[in-house]
């Protein structure tokens, strides 16, 4: 009796100690390059809010487990393990204003949409949140730095396009695309960049950023009807009808990929390659099976390829059961191509 007691207690400890401990940051690392493309990760990527941040339907657990999918394979040994960016490189491109905001615990939850306790400090909500998006975002620069330097970056996070310079919403609190093409930007890189967002929900976050920016053009195909409402004007937009599936998205996506290449010419493609577009995402109701979301995200890869141009590929949204093995699946084809 007191041998399961003991036990009982034993699990119980465990399950609250994976609560409240604080998230696992590994210092940074430079990785190993596989057949010209960088891919990075770290498990310091997850948002841990004492079980919280599982209010949002996201799986915060996604990453690890491409990571470990990867591994299995022997597609990736060394992944780059990034830094997390300073409050100088957000200020390149969003309102200080609003970065000093989200130390207060509601502004923090408005952007999350998830409620934050008030009582928690702001030395928690770094640590436990705004760390993890502070190294996504440094993943997504050194992924698009690994882009420019060996052809193909991939990063295991990121996607942050609802994000504006003065606001976050829809579980975007910054935006990574924004700052690290600033930041290439600051390193001399002064091609033309085309954003092709395939991810189920608009990239309004993109579309606020480059509205003003003519060496960025923003292309996002998306559901129609879905948040956020109402939409933004982008450089180039299509919205889908629910239903829609593998055969149909995909048919527009290669069609537009063509004339987007041709008017924009650049010399950097971002995909922002969300998930949610599956035919088991609750959030939104297009029908792509995994396979197709792997042929979804071929064909911008191989667009990007076949013309010499530098590909940056981020996992943005995705909320059903198949999500992260189907990315993990495409990423794996990517690499294998």
């Amino acid at each position: 009796m007191l041998a399961a007691t003991f036990a009982v207690i034993t699990v119980l400890g465990v399950g609250v100690f994976s609560l409240v401990r604080a998230p696992h940051h590994p210092a940074p690392s430079a990785g190993t390059p596989v057949d010209g493309a960088l891919v990075v990760y770290s498990p310091g990527y997850r948002v841990s809010l004492f079980g919280i941040e599982k209010l949002h339907p996201f799986d915060i657990t996604k990453a690890d487990t491409i990571a470990s999918e990867l591994r299995s394979q022997g597609l990736v040994e060394d992944f780059a393990v990034p830094a997390a960016v300073s409050d100088e490189d957000l200020g390149r491109v969003h309102d200080p204003a609003y970065i000093a905001s989200l130390q207060d615990p509601q502004a923090l939850a408005r952007a999350l949409e998830v409620g934050v306790p008030s009582f928690l400090s702001s030395k928690t909500l770094d640590r436990r949140v705004l760390e993890p998006f502070r190294r996504q975002v440094g993943g997504t620069v050194v992924a698009a730095r690994g882009a420019l330097e060996h052809g193909v970056g991939i990063n295991l996070g990121g996607g942050f396009h609802h994000a504006r310079p003065d606001m976050g919403h829809g579980f975007c609190v910054l935006n990574d695309v924004a700052v690290a093409i600033a930041t290439l930007r600051s390193e001399g890189f002064d091609g033309a960049v085309l954003i092709v967002d395939t991810d189920a929900h608009q990239g309004d976050g993109n579309h606020a950023f480059f509205a003003d920016d003519e060496s960025v053009h923003s292309f996002s195909m998306h559901q129609d009807g879905l948040f956020p409402s109402p939409k933004l004007i982008g450089d180039t937009d299509h919205g889908i009808a629910a239903g829609v599936a593998t055969e149909g998205f995909n048919r527009l996506l290669e069609a537009h990929l063509e004339t987007l290449f041709d008017e924009v010419e650049p010399a950097l493609v971002i995909h922002v390659a969300g998930s949610d577009v599956l035919d088991d995402d609750p959030l939104a109701n297009l029908a792509l099976t995994p396979e197709g979301l792997v042929e979804r995200d071929l064909l911008v890869f191989r667009a990007a390829r076949e013309r010499g141009v530098p590909y940056l590929h981020l996992l943005a949204g995705g909320y059903g059961p198949s999500s992260a093995e189907a990315q993990a699946a495409s990423i794996a084809a990517i690499l294998s191509d």
